[in-house]
């Protein structure tokens, strides 16, 4: 038996790269992982930068539409301030239109 055991320790080793092969294949790799690195640096940065400004962009454009939700809700509020039975009519009216099309619609 243990003459089996050698001869297949043996066909084993000869089947296995030597160990100059190993070292060259990670050199090989660790030198593409550090130019993929070096390209990807700089593009991430730009991805960031990107980021940063469509954020400040976004905030900006946030502000501008509560500023003019406040606008268009002022100018209702103050309407019926200034006209109450006026806007209680046109509420009527409006009410009235929509119980209609409500009802031919159920039909």
């Amino acid at each position: 038996m243990d003459t089996t055991s050698s001869t297949t320790e043996s066909g084993l080793a000869s089947s296995l790269p030597d160990r100059s092969t190993v070292d060259r294949a990670a050199q090989t790799a660790h030198a593409a992982i550090d130019r993929v690195a070096a390209k990807a640096g700089p593009a991430i940065d730009k991805v960031r930068a990107s980021v940063a400004g469509t954020k400040q962009t976004l905030q900006a454009k946030a502000e501008r539409l509560g500023e003019l939700e406040d606008q268009w809700l002022a100018t209702p509020r103050d309407y019926v301030r200034e006209n109450p039975l006026t806007a209680v009519a046109i509420g009527v009216l409006v009410g009235a239109v929509l119980a209609r099309l409500a009802s031919s619609s159920s039909r």
